[in-house]
């Protein structure tokens, strides 16, 4: 029995020798067709090219959007915008690996280029140059180059056409504008820097940049087009005729057909914060030519960070070609998190906890009013103005504690230095002991007690305040900055120059309410400034809406009136640091082409009057 079983198990162990190992391996059947479709990008058969990768999508589901990312590049090399920009609308970047992710990210900045928003394809290279596999190094850099040559060319190809027209005798003044006037500031002074020798040319392109240097601003438009016609006197044609030409392109500049608005709705804490934002959003729109009205939707949402993300998802569904909104901040949070949440232009009405967070996320922008950037105006200001040494005295809250903050980097940012910076409680009226330590008077005193004790005999003194301080920033809201500036003479302070934000004021400043905040120096918006255009329309406005006697909500109307104004420019801010539109709440510009900045206006109150600073 032991011999038949050792046969048995010999004759076994003498088939599985001579078995194969294992299943034959055969080539990759997707391998072989991908190098097929090599080969037709190769020969330039890009359309044949893509619609074999999306071929390979349906046969692969598993590997779909990393095929429909390649079908996508061959069909913008295909010159096929629309095809590509579909494809890309339908993948979940987040899906992808680190190679296919990085194709996506290049792959919109190509469509970015393609579709003329230069800001948007430059962040995507950006962000897909930070972790850049080695086989798309030679594609980034072709794209970065081509960013940089569109960057430049464009408007000296626009020049070329304006040369052939004036050789070829077909030259008109408005075709100057017509073929620079959309191109940014930096880009039309080059070409002055080049060309301005040429006395045939020089006219035009002084025409052209003194209309962008206040393109969306009509009424500092006005007296530069007018010193334009002086410097020219013997040019036929007029200052007049061009702002006839410029109000019509602006009116005609493309804007979205549709917006979609999410705001807080009933029943959450910002409910009537977002009631202020829709009148002024309603009031703006209204304001708008009725044939260049886009259609409003809005969202009342509630007070979830999923809640935006719903909202977001039916606007987009149904058609929106734009979003304003969110205002309360975990759902700002919530939908600059959300992947392909650019594919939607989007204006956030608050900025994200970390506001660099927007540039990861081509196709947002955030406007917003963070008084962290009053604080650095008043710092700003104050180094303009030749003080070097700084007293801070700030509320004991987290505002408090934040607008002080952002007041003292900026101040040693710029070579100042804080002596010293002190919280106090906003509930109550007497800070004598908290100015007695600020002011190092009780310094001064212990001084005069030890000198007392040394000598044995009483001595006439008066303590001294330092004088070592050369101004005074107050992070203050309204009912307890009010009450500083009295102490502050008591205590011999009175001549130091104080500065604050706007907050230290009810809204507009009032003579008869605000005579405590004599020699105040603040920036403030020029909605709450009677003498501005903004502060006729608010005194308007108050007429009509009741909410604007609160001074938050009049901010929030304002803000939404902005948010419209806006809408039509982003791309053109974008791509323009220097491009600024006159707003309600401050002169907006976008220097990193996410974030709007607010430039404004600083007064000192005199008598409970504003006098500009």
């Amino acid at each position: 029995m032991k011999n038949i079983l050792a046969i048995v198990l010999a004759s076994l162990l003498l088939l599985a020798a001579c078995a194969p190992s294992g299943p034959a391996v055969r080539p990759d059947v997707a391998d072989a067709r991908q190098a097929q479709v090599e080969r037709l990008l190769e020969r330039g058969n890009y359309a044949e090219a893509a619609q074999a990768w999306l071929d390979l999508a349906a046969e692969r589901p598993e590997r779909a959007d990393v095929y429909r990312t390649r079908a996508a590049e061959a069909w913008l090399r295909a010159g096929e915008v629309d095809s590509a920009e579909l494809l890309l609308d339908g993948i979940d970047p987040q899906l992808l690996g680190r190679m296919p992710r990085t194709r996506f990210d290049l792959a919109r900045a190509e469509l970015a280029m393609m579709r003329g928003d230069l800001g948007m394809a430059g962040w995507l290279l950006a962000h897909a140059g930070e972790d850049l596999p080695d086989a798309l190094v030679a594609r980034h850099q072709r794209l970065e180059e081509r960013l940089v040559e569109l960057e430049t060319q464009p408007a000296r190809q626009a020049l070329v056409a304006l040369d052939d027209a004036m050789a070829d005798g077909e030259f008109e003044p408005e075709l100057a504008l017509a073929l620079l006037i959309e191109y940014p500031l930096a880009a039309l002074e080059s070409i002055v820097y080049e060309y301005g020798h040429r006395s045939d040319l020089l006219p035009w392109l002084d025409l052209v940049i003194s209309a962008r240097e206040h393109l969306l601003d009509e009424q500092a438009l006005r007296p530069a087009l007018a010193d334009w016609q002086s410097r020219y006197p013997t040019i036929d044609y007029s200052a007049e005729e061009a702002l006839l030409w410029l109000a019509a392109w602006r009116q005609s500049y493309p804007r979205p057909a549709r917006i979609d608005v999410a705001l807080p709705g009933p029943g959450t804490p910002l409910y009537r914060a977002g009631a202020a934002l829709q009148a002024g959003l309603v009031s703006a729109w209204l304001d708008t030519t009725p044939q260049r009205r886009p259609e409003l939707r809005f969202h009342h949402i509630g007070n979830e960070p999923d809640d935006i993300i719903a909202a977001w998802f039916d606007a987009r569904e149904q058609g929106a070609e734009m979003l304003i909104g969110p205002l309360d901040r975990s759902q700002v949070n919530a939908l600059v998190a959300l992947p392909n949440a650019g594919l939607m232009p989007t204006l956030l009405l608050n900025l994200p906890d970390d506001p660099a967070r927007l540039a990861d996320t081509p196709g947002l922008a955030a406007l917003a009013l963070p008084p962290e950037e009053e604080a650095e105006l008043a710092a700003v200001r104050a180094l303009v103005d030749g003080h070097e040494r700084a007293l801070v005295l700030a509320q004991q809250t987290g505002w408090g504690e934040r607008v002080a903050q952002a007041f003292i980097e900026t101040f040693e940012l710029g070579g100042g230095q804080v002596l010293e910076s002190q919280r106090y409680d906003p509930g109550d009226s007497d800070h004598s002991f908290l100015l007695r330590r600020a002011l190092e008077i009780d310094r001064s005193e212990e001084r005069a007690n030890r000198l007392q004790q040394v000598i044995g005999e009483p001595i006439e003194s008066v303590a001294q305040r330092r004088t070592d301080v050369d101004v005074i920033f107050l992070a203050a809201r309204a009912d307890d900055g009010r009450q500083f500036r009295p102490q502050l003479r008591f205590f011999d302070a009175g001549d130091v120059p104080l500065m604050s934000t706007s907050h230290i004021v009810s809204g507009a400043p009032d003579p008869g309410r605000d005579r405590d905040l004599d020699g105040v120096v603040l920036p403030i918006s020029p909605w709450f400034l009677d003498t501005t255009a903004p502060g006729e329309v608010r005194a308007r406005a108050e007429r009509r809406h009741e909410h604007l006697g609160n001074p938050a909500h009049s901010r929030l109307h304002a803000l939404g009136r902005d948010a419209m104004a806006l809408v039509p420019w982003l791309q053109l801010m974008r791509a323009d640091e220097q491009l600024y539109l006159p707003g309600m709440t401050g002169r907006l510009t976008m220097p990193d082409g996410t974030a709007l900045a607010r430039d404004l206006p600083f007064i000192r109150i005199d008598g409970g009057r504003v006098r500009a600073h």
